[in-house]
């Protein structure tokens, strides 16, 4: 009866050996995955942020950026929805001051195709 228990005690060690290696695992995995999570989210902030500027009309060291320029940076707010909060009352600022300028104006038409983007 002690030999069984021996070795009923060693396969409930092996087992939990094992279980504590899958765990460990586990949890290895997921903090890597968090990390690599965040590190995603900051790098499209960041690039976020350069288009911003970028819609304002002049690069990091102030640069001035013509109007195509502008228009394509607006196109790409379109791509980051989770700043629409962001973008939008930018946008609107802009649909504000380009209200008098032709339809024809590429800036003003890139503002609204984005507009009603991130609004639907």
């Amino acid at each position: 009866m002690c030999k069984y228990m021996i070795d009923h005690h060693k396969e409930i060690i092996a087992y939990l050996t094992v279980l504590g290696s899958i765990i460990g695992f586990g949890i290895g995995l997921y903090k890597w995955l968090d990390v690599r999570k965040r590190e995603v989210s900051n790098r499209r902030f960041e690039q976020f942020h350069k288009i911003f500027e970028w819609v304002a009309g002049r690069t990091a060291n102030g640069t001035p950026l013509v109007d195509t320029q502008q228009a394509m940076a607006v196109y790409e707010l379109a791509e980051y929805p989770e700043y629409k909060h962001l973008s939008l009352p930018i946008i609107d600022y802009y649909l504000e001051k380009t209200k008098d300028d032709s339809e024809e104006n590429i800036f003003k038409r890139a503002l609204t195709y984005t507009n009603t983007k991130l609004n639907t």
